[in-house]
């Protein structure tokens, strides 16, 4: 148990199942949450920095092992397409750089289904051009994780994703083969697939899961 862990977007739905299951593991001895407000901790592993995005310095982002960048919102909720790559883009970026210069060598990001720098969607396309830029940043280690829709407990009402989710769970048996990745996922099985992925001894490169296969990895063994 000698491993240090930062978790962006910490106070998420699948950044606390993150956190929980970090906090759990034998071999993780500290658990950052990285947070703009304070929060309490439920494990005395867990360090909470509450710190201000907009003008993140180093001195903000401790030394760690393994990044964990959970962190995203939605158009709607940060009312500009501006504000949202703040959100999805920037914030990553600038906390994935820190903690590769001061010794991190994992990066585990969780991106969106679809993702795709060219593409003419814009959640899409800056989804897309975050994973271009975190592979750029020099970790030994980069896991992209592709999710489908989000199922689990979220703290806020979204209306248009509680429509989405019930009908991603009508049509989730018809959803196979090639289709299957398009299945809606828990939170819990994301965090899960993350937290076994950061503790695989591989070579080093770039890994990207599809939701099926962030699925199969999230299985509970």
């Amino acid at each position: 148990m000698n491993r240090r862990a930062l978790i962006l977007g910490a106070t998420g739905l699948v950044g606390k199942q993150v956190v929980n299951q970090l906090s759990q593991s034998k071999e993780y001895k500290e658990v950052h949450l990285l947070v703009r407000r304070s929060v309490d901790k439920s494990n005395p592993k867990q360090i909470v920095h509450t710190v201000n995005f907009d003008t993140l310095e180093d001195d903000d982002i401790p030394a760690v092992d393994d990044v964990f960048i959970c962190i995203g919102t939605t158009i709607k909720k940060a009312k500009t397409k501006e504000a949202f790559k703040k959100v999805d883009y920037e914030y990553p970026i600038k906390v994935a750089r820190i903690a590769r210069e001061k010794g991190a060598s994992r990066l585990l990001v969780i991106s969106a289904i679809g993702a795709d720098s060219e593409s003419r969607v814009f959640y899409s396309r800056v989804k897309g051009e975050m994973e271009e830029a975190v592979k750029k940043v020099g970790y030994p280690h980069v896991d992209i994780f592709r999710p489908s829709l989000l199922l689990g407990n979220r703290e806020e009402f979204r209306f248009g994703e509680k429509v989405g989710e019930h009908a991603v769970k009508v049509m989730k048996p018809l959803l196979l083969g090639p289709l299957r990745k398009y299945r809606g996922i828990e939170d819990v099985v994301v965090a899960r697939a993350m937290v076994k992925q950061a503790s695989e001894n591989r070579s080093t490169g770039t890994v990207i899961l599809q939701s099926n296969e962030i699925e199969k990895a999230g299985r509970e063994e």
